[in-house]
């Protein structure tokens, strides 16, 4: 059923420009959010006391408030409207930011750094649901494949922003009024989204919320337990765990990477991070044209994750004094591929779910989703720590789309 919220007039029959600068709006944002702590790791952990890989466990607690909040958005996101939902996470982000200016202010006050991960992390899961009913109601049902990956481009465009504007602000101001004047930004997006309270798409009544605490996580569940019960969505579930895992393990640690072990300064390793996500962007509209015109998703989510998987490895196994410019070139294929999936993903999942459902197995999905990027960036700062090279835990991680991008490729023939 597509209404508006109660007292307000129906939402229109489509509105696809709308829908898709809102969503890739509020995508971007959230990402820049979450981006950020990573590319003040390098300058940031010496004046905390910290080894900078202990980035990879900041990321990890707020993966798994976003897996938790993910799949409460995907049972709410008919009743609260969609929008609504987005502009509440971008106000979790803005509290989470804050949280992390005022932890890093004083000793006694750094536990807020905690608190900063869980509410980025609750902001963060609540984008993909509400975007995903936006998008099913208002985008063209035969360019859902290019729609969905125009605004997962959200996601490398927040990671390229937080690479070409946090080290300027670090350079013109301490780093927790850095993560203060991105906080506002985050609450400054929210007020703009008042109009596009016109997308709503949601029962009049939203219907009665859940009654006594059984029901209510009975209603939790029920999203992953649809996906899990469900061989094709079980399938695109542990594909998206394993391709975020290795997404977020390239975006938290590149820099870091490059800085601390390529002898690369803060500015240049941010700007190789930057630079990566415009092709990851371009290549997100490409293989959403190539999975809306000539290969099915199925074939194309493995045969991205096999090239993911030679990418990282190529980015792990450079040596100290490699050019920049064939640093730069991992850094793309990692960016091409194992940034450049998701838009392929939904539109499968669009694909295979009633629109009217698809909040409810998007939220279901992007748990497992969101597992992975909580474990990934948690095991490779442990690796990092028995290892001692970010290189060769990069060419670990490559095992996990590689074994996934070949299940998927053979799931494909069968069909």
């Amino acid at each position: 059923m597509s209404a508006a919220a109660p007292g307000a007039p129906a939402a229109p029959a489509t509105r696809p420009r709308l829908a898709l600068a809102t969503t890739l709006g509020v995508q971007a944002m959230a990402t820049l959010s979450l981006t950020a702590p990573s590319v003040m790791a390098p300058a940031v952990a010496p004046l905390l006391g910290v080894p900078p890989q202990r980035i990879g466990w900041f990321v990890g607690l707020a993966y798994l408030a976003a897996m938790f909040s993910g799949l409460a958005a995907g049972a709410r996101v008919a009743r609260v409207g969609a929008i609504r939902m987005s502009r509440l996470a971008l106000v979790a982000c803005a509290v989470g930011l804050a949280c992390g200016a005022a932890g890093g202010t004083s000793e006694a006050l750094m536990p807020l750094i905690a608190l900063a991960a869980i509410a980025i992390g609750c902001g963060y899961g609540l984008p993909n649901p509400a975007a995903s009913m936006v998008l099913a109601v208002h985008a063209p049902p035969t360019r859902r494949g290019l729609f969905f990956s125009i605004k997962q481009s959200g996601v490398p465009i927040g990671v390229g922003l937080a690479g070409l504007v946090v080290p300027p602000l670090l350079a013109a101001m301490a780093w927790t009024w850095a993560l203060a004047v991105l906080s506002a930004a985050c609450v400054i997006l929210a007020l703009a989204l008042q109009p596009a309270t016109v997308l709503e798409a949601r029962a009049p009544s939203g219907g009665p919320p859940p009654a006594g605490l059984g029901a209510t996580l009975r209603a939790l569940v029920a999203p992953l337990k649809r996906v899990w019960r469900e061989p094709t969505l079980r399938r695109l579930g542990v594909a998206s765990l394993a391709f975020s895992m290795t997404q977020l393990c390239f975006t938290t640690f590149l820099v870091s990477y490059l800085k601390l072990e390529l002898g690369r300064s803060l500015a240049a390793a941010a700007g190789v991070l930057a630079i990566s996500q415009v092709l990851s962007v371009a290549c997100r509209v490409l293989w959403g044209q190539v999975a809306d015109r000539w290969v099915s998703p199925l074939r194309l989510l493995a045969a991205l994750g096999l090239a993911m998987a030679g990418a990282v490895v190529l980015l792990g196994v450079l040596p100290p004094d490699a050019p920049p410019w064939i640093a730069m070139a991992a850094a793309l294929a990692c960016a091409a591929t194992s940034m450049a999936w998701n838009g392929v993903y939904f539109a499968e999942l669009a694909h295979r779910v009633p629109s009217a459902e698809l909040g409810t197995v998007t939220g279901g999905t992007q748990f497992l989703t969101f597992f992975g990027g909580m474990i990934g960036p948690v095991a490779f700062a442990s690796l990092v720590g028995v290892t001692g090279s970010h290189g060769a835990t990069y060419v670990g991680i490559a095992t996990a789309p590689a074994l996934v991008g070949a299940w998927l490729w053979l799931a494909s023939r069968e069909r």
